[in-house]
């Protein structure tokens, strides 16, 4: 039963029809007494005007009958109303527990979330400060301390920071490209074929090239890393789709690391040519081979 449905079930034993036939009858009879004594006004009707009458007492014994009728009932009316506000006011206490504990939980559940993305925001910047760093204490190791100097040191952390900033990032190929284009909603288009509907902006990078049916890249920004993830997974999608084989959605990668993505895919290529009978991949910047089963 909702809230709603308790709340009408405890006004239900309330006979609104009954209070109102209550309240005309005391109207009625205050009339009735004000008229028999002759005055005006409800507040003239005072032990002394009665004293001052002529009225039997047999009248004035039907009119106290009646008065304490009215006032019992009046008085049973008072009661079960009395008892659905005391209702309603448990339920509203049991109610206002209720959003407390919901609010506790939504809470607790965004604290979690946070938790959840700083962990894995601190996980990413400690991958990519480690393997800089160790960049750094290669090249430590290689030159004498001398020769490492401040500028050179500024440059290591302008790469964490532009790395940091390249996970958030993708990069679209073999998009069409059009005069007047609305990149954003395509490149929207493209992943909602993927099931994701990630906010985004959109942009062509390169050169143009005139009246040539090449189309430059197109980099995407997200909201997050983990939003970039979860598309990478399922780029593979991408080639069972009409009119999209040719899309190709990559990583934004730094200059560095094309030239070492570039090897791997010669190294894959190569080896795909000369070890046919197998089955080759890249995972991890590695290229693995295992017997096709």
């Amino acid at each position: 039963m909702t809230n709603l449905d308790e709340s009408v079930s405890l006004l239900e034993p309330i006979d609104q029809d009954g209070v109102d036939n209550i309240n005309q009858e005391l109207k009625d009879w205050f009339g009735e007494v004000r008229d028999v004594l002759k005055v005006s006004s409800t507040d003239d009707l005072r032990l002394a005007t009665f004293d001052k009458s002529t009225i039997l007492k047999g009248k004035l014994g039907f009119w106290l009958q009646e008065a304490c009728d009215m006032l019992s009932r009046q008085q049973l009316a008072l009661d079960i109303q009395r008892m659905a506000v005391e209702g309603l006011k448990t339920q509203m206490i049991a109610s206002r527990g209720q959003v407390i504990r919901l609010q506790s939980e939504l809470l607790e559940r965004k604290d979690q979330q946070l938790k959840s993305l700083e962990t894995a925001v601190q996980t990413t910047v400690q991958d990519t400060v480690q393997t800089e760093m160790r960049t750094y204490g290669d090249a430590l190791k290689s030159s004498p301390p001398a020769v490492i100097s401040p500028d050179a040191f500024k440059k290591v952390v302008q790469d964490v920071i532009k790395h940091e900033d390249r996970t958030k990032n993708l990069m679209v190929f073999g998009l069409t490209e059009e005069d007047g284009e609305q990149l954003d909603v395509k490149i929207s288009d493209v992943f909602s074929k993927l099931g994701e509907k990630p906010r985004l902006a959109a942009v062509r990078v390169g050169r143009t090239h005139g009246a040539s049916a090449s189309c430059r890249p197109v980099k995407v920004t997200l909201a997050n890393s983990t939003a970039v993830r979860q598309i990478l997974m399922k780029t593979w999608k991408l080639k069972q789709l009409e009119r999209l084989e040719s899309v190709y959605v990559s990583p934004d990668r730094s200059p560095a690391e094309r030239v070492a993505r570039r090897l791997l895919v010669q190294e894959w290529k190569e080896k795909t040519v000369e070890q046919a009978d197998r089955k080759h991949y890249i995972r991890g910047g590695k290229v693995y081979s295992e017997d096709k089963t």
